[in-house]
């Protein structure tokens, strides 16, 4: 009797598991790619006055990288491949970071762009511009101990990936502060360059999406800690927010 082999393809692209990942996330999916798209299209502007064509070029090809990073990201979560979601999350961070540097210290463009002898700027280097330098190396320190291949990074494999709404919350809430933090160093980006998001065409495409990522948000914290995120909203003074959420959702 000829023995037949399992084919595997089935179990990484298993519909039910994807469907059950975007009913959990719900509008979150939209937001997320919503706020991926407008981070695109910031990026697709073209030159800002007085940018320095170096500058314009690293941050267009950081940029670019970034986002497919962070869609990788995605992908890999909604397949329920945790472990190597989070080897793309760090390459995601990495990306920001090195993005924010350059905000910094937007001179180091140029060599860092030459083709003979480019500068390399290590990920330690792009934390230390960080303003919670701290906690990005935490973040990078426990990202590291499971995209390298040591013991730590094998606890939970499983071929073909699983869904599990509790892990994909807290991966998510990464994933979409990336895109939101990203945003931001656009906006510096502009501010470097003496001129403001509100003073384009995209004003008010801003404001919406920041909508949309703000609730996108909170939706994630109130899944991940529903008592934390109600404490800190009501120290806002967030009591809509509240109430909307305790009325639309409800921790699995």
């Amino acid at each position: 009797m000829k023995y037949e082999m399992k084919n595997i393809k089935s179990d990484f692209y298993n519909s039910k598991k994807e469907q059950a990942f975007l009913e959990h996330l719900d509008d979150r999916d939209e937001a997320f790619w919503d706020s991926l798209s407008f981070l695109n299209e910031l990026n697709n502007i073209g030159r800002f006055d007085n940018e320095d064509v170096a500058f314009y070029q690293a941050r267009f090809l950081i940029t670019g990288r970034l986002i497919n990073h962070i869609a990788s990201a995605y992908h890999l979560l909604k397949m329920g491949l945790e472990d190597e979601c989070l080897i793309m999350y760090r390459q995601s961070l990495e990306n920001s970071w090195l993005l924010k540097y350059f905000i910094q210290k937007p001179n180091h463009a140029r060599e860092w762009m030459d083709i003979e002898n480019p500068k390399n700027i290590r990920p330690k280097q792009r934390r230390k511009i960080l303003e919670n330098e701290e906690a990005a190396e935490r973040i990078y320190s426990k990202l590291s101990s499971v995209v390298h291949s040591n013991h730590k990074s094998f606890w939970g494999v499983c071929v073909g990936g699983m869904f599990n709404h509790v892990i994909t919350d807290e991966l998510f809430g990464h994933l979409i502060a990336t895109v939101n933090e990203s945003i931001q160093y656009f906006t510096e980006i502009m501010n470097l360059f003496h001129t403001t998001i509100e003073e384009t065409e995209h004003a008010e495409l801003y404001k919406e999406i920041s909508l949309k990522l703000g609730m996108c948000i909170y939706i994630t914290s109130y899944f991940k800690d529903p008592n934390r995120t109600i404490s800190m909203l009501k120290k806002n003074g967030e009591d809509d927010v509240i109430r909307y959420l305790k009325s639309n959702y409800k921790r699995v």
